[in-house]
């Protein structure tokens, strides 16, 4: 049953991120392009810690933003929210550190891309991406709606105020190619506005790695290459979403193929051995079953008995599944990054195995109306 369960959520894991890159790129032409930086590390260092950094930074960043020949927005996941004294649930905070919490930035462009809408409040507006003084406006993932309020002020651990703006719908989410195939579920999350004037050298760093293209003509990525080349800046190289998905579904599919082998063959022993051991289960008893049925018993009590010793054996392998799936749903930021939620992954894992428990006592059943048969021919003999 656990390979079984593996193979079930290796298989729809990466379906569901196959279709939510769908619901992004639907009805367009254009494709996502993530940029790698391949800059030496030294030349890393230089251009990091160069007295112009952030100036030069800033117009490569503001380049991106604004060049009229493609789109661009920003999903910057490498900040947290630190609210050490939030009365929150422990699975909205990450698993290492209780006091942080899952905090997303983004531009303008990302609400579009993501067609983010609210249940409650309003979305960013362009003011928000600007300066807005001493609060910063802050959306919050669907879930926080028992904790907060639209209004409510938000204070973190350096004394940094944030006004909630609004809620997000339930299941709202992003795809980050950066971080695997993953689906970062947005219903935990909070979700702050780039504010450039707030952004110093690794902040514009982060944000320009995190910044993704939308084109339909690749040859419009050489003239951010181009651009940096004439900041002094960073040498880039540049991946399609699709690209990506598919080199992830190369290392998915060989998982499924090895994970799918070795489950058919222990399967087949599984069952083969399952259904001789109910054989001689019934042989042993062969003369108990053959005087209950010609006195005048019937076949359900005989058949309940092979079936509980079936279903006895499912249902312990089942609850084993879902004990680890459910320790395996707490240990990983669920609220974040699983695509497939372990619930589902479970219910069909016992699906799964309630059609397994019919093919094994198939035969077993076959056997005792066998056994019937010959009690009657016996009895009217």
């Amino acid at each position: 049953m656990l390979l079984i369960g593996f193979l079930l959520f290796f298989s729809l894991d990466i379906n569901s991120y196959k279709n939510k890159l769908n619901e992004i790129v639907q009805g367009q032409e254009e494709e996502i392009y993530l940029s790698c930086d391949v800059t030496s590390d030294r030349k890393f260092e230089q251009l990091i810690y160069a007295s112009d950094s952030i100036e030069r930074q800033s117009e490569l960043y503001k380049f991106m933003k604004e060049n009229p020949s493609f789109k661009a927005y920003t999903a910057d996941d490498s900040y947290s929210m630190w609210l050490p004294d939030a009365s929150i649930d422990s699975s909205f905070a990450d698993e290492y550190n209780p006091n942080h919490y899952f905090l997303l930035k983004i531009d303008n462009e990302f609400q579009n891309v993501f067609k983010l809408k609210c249940i409650k409040g309003r979305l960013f507006s362009d003011k928000d991406f600007e300066d807005t003084g001493n609060e910063i406006p802050l959306l919050l993932g669907y879930d926080f709606q028992k904790y907060y309020d639209v209004g409510d002020v938000i204070t973190d651990y350096i004394g940094q105020r944030y006004k909630v703006i609004g809620f997000l719908e339930k299941s709202s989410f992003y795809v980050s190619p950066l971080r695997g195939n993953q689906i970062y579920w947005l219903d935990k999350a909070f979700i702050e506005p780039i504010q450039p004037h707030r952004l110093e050298e690794w902040d514009y760093y982060s944000a320009i790695a995190s910044t993704f293209i939308v084109t339909d003509n690749p040859v419009n990525l050489q003239a951010i290459q181009e651009k940096s080349n004439e900041l002094r800046l960073h040498t880039f190289s540049f991946e399609s979403f699709t690209e990506r998905l598919e080199s992830e579904l190369e290392v998915y599919r060989y998982t499924i193929l090895v994970i799918g082998i070795i489950t058919a063959v222990v399967l087949f022993f599984a069952i083969a051995g399952f259904i001789l051991n109910l054989i001689q289960f019934i042989k042993n008893h062969k003369e108990e079953f053959e005087k209950h049925l010609l006195g005048g018993g019937g076949m359900s009590p005989i058949v309940m008995r092979i079936v509980i010793q079936v279903l006895f054996i499912i249902l312990l392998a089942d609850i084993i599944v879902a004990v680890m799936y459910m320790l395996l749903s707490r240990s990983e930021a669920p609220p974040i990054f699983y695509n497939v939620t372990p619930g589902y992954v479970i219910a069909l894992t016992i699906l799964a195995s309630l059609v397994i428990g019919l093919i094994i006592i198939v035969y077993p059943i076959v056997m005792l109306y066998r056994i019937k048969k010959s009690s009657v021919l016996k009895s009217n003999s």
